[in-house]
C-alpha cells in the first residue's frame, strides 16, 4: 500500500455545510479556527488512516496568520506563516528530527511552496449568504482549474478579519477568510470543515521560524512536500 503523508497544508479545502445558527453580530480579528479534514471514499481505502492528516488550525492576529498541519501524532508537519511586517511568507516543514523553513517575500502572482503544484480554484456563482458556526457566510461553487467538471462547495465570511486572507493562495478569488473548501495537493483532494472559530489572544512571536528550524531554499521545501504526499 501506498503511505501518503498526505496534502499536508495551511492552507490553503471542505464538504460538509450545515449552515444554521445565531448570526454573531460582533467580527473578531484574533483567534484559533480549527478544521477536520475529511476524505472521500475512495481515498480512505487506500490508505492507512492514521498516516491521513484530520486536522487543521489557523492561529491570526492583526492580519498575521499561521496554518498548521500534522500527520503520525505530529511526527510530520507543515505550516505557513503570513508575516505582512516582514512581508513574507515562511514554510516551515518538520520531518521527524528534521526542521526546515524557507522565508519568501510576499508578491504578486507567487505561492508559497506549499501551492507550488497546486491549480488556482475558479468560482462559478455569485454566491447566496448562509449561516454557518454563527457567521454571516457566503456560499459559492467552485473548482480547480485543470478540472472544471469536478464542482465543489466554498463557504467564506467576512467577519473574521484577516485582511486578504487568500492574497498569493490558489483561493485568491474568494475574498473572505475560508470555513469550507476543498484542497488538492497530488493526487489527493481533502475537504476541510471549521469546526470552530474561538477568539483567544495570539502573540505575534508565534508568526516567526522557531528557532530550531534550519533555513534552506524554496526548491528543497517544495520537493520533500511533494514527495510526502507520493
Amino acid at each position: 500500500m501506498r503511505k501518503p503523508i498526505a496534502g499536508l497544508v495551511i492552507l490553503s479545502a471542505f464538504i460538509l455545510c450545515s449552515c444554521g445558527g445565531r448570526v454573531k453580530n460582533n467580527s473578531i480579528s484574533e483567534g484559533v479556527i480549527t478544521y477536520d479534514i475529511t476524505y472521500d471514499s475512495a481515498i480512505q481505502s487506500r490508505y492507512d488512516a492514521w498516516l491521513l492528516p484530520s486536522e487543521l488550525i489557523v492561529r491570526f492576529n492583526s492580519n498575521h496568520s499561521i496554518n498548521s498541519i500534522e500527520a503520525l501524532g505530529g511526527a510530520i508537519s507543515i505550516s505557513i506563516i503570513k508575516n505582512p511586517e516582514r512581508n513574507e511568507f515562511s514554510t516551515l516543514l518538520k520531518i521527524f528530527n528534521k526542521k526546515l523553513y524557507h522565508s519568501e517575500p510576499i508578491e504578486q502572482e507567487r505561492y508559497p511552496a506549499l501551492y507550488s503544484r497546486m491549480p488556482a480554484v475558479k468560482l462559478i456563482s455569485e454566491g447566496e449568504t448562509c449561516e454557518f458556526l454563527g457567521y454571516s457566510c457566503t456560499k459559492v461553487k467552485g473548482y480547480f482549474a485543470d478540472n472544471p467538471d469536478f464542482r465543489f462547495e466554498i463557504i467564506y465570511t467576512s467577519q473574521i478579519q484577516i485582511e486578504n486572507p487568500n492574497a498569493h493562495t490558489p483561493f485568491e478569488e474568494v475574498k473572505g477568510t475560508l470555513l469550507q473548501f476543498n484542497i488538492r495537493l497530488n493526487n489527493l483532494t481533502m475537504h476541510a470543515t471549521a469546526r470552530s472559530v474561538k477568539s483567544e489572544h495570539v502573540p505575534l512571536e508565534l508568526f516567526a521560524p522557531p528557532s530550531d528550524y534550519v533555513v534552506t531554499d524554496s526548491q528543497t521545501i517544495a520537493n520533500l512536500i511533494y514527495t510526502l504526499q507520493q
